[in-house]
């Protein structure tokens, strides 16, 4: 199993005094590729793997894709967010707190399956999928539902990146534990694991707020590993803390 980081100057700060050993860094479409280019010719020996996250329609897209996949060629996997409910509904409740009525979960659904299957024929590469975490108790939950999510794999033949952080937030809006959750998704599927650490907010609601793991999460994550066998580890840290997130290299070291 390797293990990657997404990119961020605490990284590079422990990269450049080598007080840490990854085999890659994860990059995303909101760094430019020019800082790709830096940071390549900084760090040769590394792997750059691209996670494209939400899938868009249109050759604009698919260019940009391909721009970046070629900015970051030992990327194993295209990595999409297994997404059904479209940007606008999503947008309007994370941005706004909306709620808007709709859509019809089956058709969003089918047009989901007909969108990957149209990208597997675009890229050479695998098309894996990553779970999403429940945007409300009640309203859009066919997005997260493990039943949808397996028939989605299974319909498009892919791999399941498996994201423990929304994992857990799909738990809490079901009122079942990580572990019960987790049970029901097809975890022989898994090919990546994302980690991040969540924090309950105001509301008490569990948020994919990217901070340092706590203990739970490392016992979720040795749960997991006992069930999957991922060929990737990925620790999503979005903060600048050099310290913090190397206590948590050195502690995930140890698992793999």
């Amino acid at each position: 199993m390797n293990f990657s980081v997404n990119y961020s100057e605490a990284l590079i700060t422990l990269l450049r005094a080598s007080e840490v050993e990854i085999d890659a860094i994860e990059w995303v479409d909101k760094l430019e590729p020019s800082l790709i280019a830096q940071t390549r010719a900084e760090f040769p020996e590394l792997a750059f793997h691209f996670h494209p996250g939400r899938m868009h329609a249109g050759q604009k897209w698919f260019a940009h894709l391909q721009a970046y996949l070629q900015a970051c060629p030992e990327t194993p996997f295209v990595s999409i967010h297994l997404a059904p409910l479209p940007a606008l509904w999503t947008q309007a409740r994370m941005q706004r707190g909306w709620l808007l009525p709709g859509p019809i979960p089956a058709f969003a659904i089918q047009r989901f399956i007909k969108d990957v299957r149209r990208l597997q024929h675009q890229v050479k590469l695998p098309v894996i999928l990553e779970n999403m975490p429940s945007l409300h108790t009640k309203r859009y939950r066919f997005e997260s539902e493990p039943a949808v999510i397996t028939r989605v794999l299974e319909e498009t033949q892919t791999g399941l990146l498996l994201d423990l952080a929304h994992a857990r937030i799909a738990a809490q809006a079901r009122g079942m534990s990580p572990q019960e959750y987790l049970a029901a998704l097809p975890l022989e599927r898994v090919q990546q694991i994302h980690l991040a650490g969540v924090r309950e907010g105001p509301d008490l609601w569990l948020y994919d707020a990217h901070e340092p793991l706590l203990e739970e999460d490392y016992q979720l994550l040795a749960w997991t590993l006992e069930r999957t066998k991922p060929q990737l580890l990925t620790l999503e840290y979005f903060r600048e803390d050099p310290q913090a997130l190397a206590n948590q290299l050195s502690r995930l070291q140890t698992y793999r």
